[in-house]
């Protein structure tokens, strides 16, 4: 069995990181390495790891000063020593049979990359999400969690998470794909429990929100030092359709003075790259109601979006 290696980063998750360990120790995959990353926590966060693995040499706790999300991730990966690699968040958990399922899926299809359905846990309702194959669909939500990749995805084309930014996820699977040269392969099972946060950035409107175009050019330069960008070009005018005409202006609806020139800004800045984006061929496996709204948005209906999202904003959800 080969090694898989997996990177937690905690911060200040002293009554969560409990579930999310238990839920690793029981993997019917045993063949692995826990890297717990504390990013700097405040609370009892290195107390409550360092009493649930001590009986388990497969898992390891190391401390970093607090830099966020990213710089976790990529100062755990300097730990890693198996063949095969995942990332779970500390508040989230997986189900038994995880490893197992990802590494078959992976080794049966001669993936780069595996993936699963995974679960949005409420307080009050489960709602389960399915993961289908193609970029179009993937990097819809480009989550680094719910997958499994070759450790020398990462290592032989020296992909790190962008430090200090929101979506880092954005910044990153994209180049995991193009360089994977598609072999991604779906297992069509839940196997994932993503914990939701009602302060979470999917509803939130911060100035951050727009680091998202900061996420995009990272792509775009990765396949142009990479000479695939005109392979991928298609592709990666949908990342600026998919998430910055619809995820960065509905995220932009919850801001108090949310008005047309905040649109027209966002709308400026896709065209000023890719003038005929509402041609993409992506947009035909969107649902009806995301067509209707670029519709709306490419023949500059700004007035009608600005109404709209105001009123149904808290009743959408953008991944």
């Amino acid at each position: 069995m080969d090694k898989i290696s997996i990177v937690i980063p905690c911060y200040n998750m002293e009554k969560l990181v409990a579930k999310c360990i238990d839920s690793i120790k029981n993997q019917t995959y045993t063949n692995f390495e826990a890297i717990f990353v504390d990013d700097g926590s405040q609370d009892r966060t290195k107390e409550v790891i360092e009493e649930n693995i001590k009986d388990d040499d497969r898992m390891k706790y190391v401390y970093k000063e607090n830099g966020g999300l990213s710089s976790a991730r990529n100062f755990g990966m300097e730990f890693v020593s198996g063949k095969y690699l995942c990332f779970i968040d500390s508040d989230d958990y997986v189900e038994k049979d995880y490893l197992m399922e990802l590494y078959n899926n992976m080794i049966e299809n001669g993936s780069d990359i595996s993936a699963c359905y995974f679960n949005r846990v409420y307080e009050n309702k489960i709602d389960l999400n399915k993961v289908e194959e193609g970029f179009y669909n993937m990097v819809k939500f480009p989550a680094a969690w719910n997958k499994m990749y070759k450790s020398s995805l990462f290592k032989d084309n020296d992909i790190l998470f962008p430090p200090g930014k929101w979506f880092e996820d954005l910044g990153t699977f994209p180049k995991l794909y193009m360089m994977s040269n598609k072999k991604i392969s779906i297992v069509k099972k839940p196997l994932y429990q993503y914990i939701q946060n009602p302060t979470s950035i999917t509803h939130t409107f911060d100035e951050r929100i727009y680091h998202t175009y900061d996420m995009v050019k990272t792509n775009e330069l990765f396949a142009k030092e990479n000479n695939i960008y005109e392979e991928y070009r298609d592709e990666l005018e949908y990342i600026n359709v998919y998430h910055i005409l619809i995820g960065t202006v509905y995220r932009s609806s919850f801001i108090e003075g949310f008005d047309t020139d905040t649109v027209k800004d966002i709308v400026r800045h896709v065209e000023e790259k890719y003038p005929n984006w509402h041609e993409n061929k992506g947009i035909s496996k969107l649902p009806i109601f995301f067509k209707i709204y670029l519709k709306a948005l490419h023949h500059r209906q700004y007035r009608l979006i600005v109404f709209l999202l105001k009123l149904l904003n808290d009743k959408i959800t953008i991944s």
